[in-house]
């Protein structure tokens, strides 16, 4: 995977974001993304499994890794060798 610095408005569900909420930059997987007035609502999940909800202003910067979905766990077909 490769961290490019993106804007929250070009995040899209599957993508990995890093993030610093005051402890250190971590990273989430991007579940759900809604727009609001000039905001976006986004639900992640850190890496214990536990989701929750993150309301960003439009444009605030976020280190973005893109996860293609064939190398997703949700891809139905292995794409990665054995």
């Amino acid at each position: 995977m490769t961290d490019t610095n993106e804007r929250i408005d070009e995040v899209a569900p599957g993508d990995l974001i890093t993030l610093d909420r005051g402890s250190g930059e971590q990273t989430y997987k991007v579940v759900h993304k809604e727009p609001a007035d000039s905001s976006f609502l986004i639900t992640v999940e850190g890496d214990d499994g536990e989701t929750f909800d993150l309301e960003l202003s439009a444009g605030a910067p976020v280190k973005r890794s893109l996860e293609s979905k064939w190398e997703s766990s949700q891809s139905p077909t292995q794409h990665s060798p054995e």
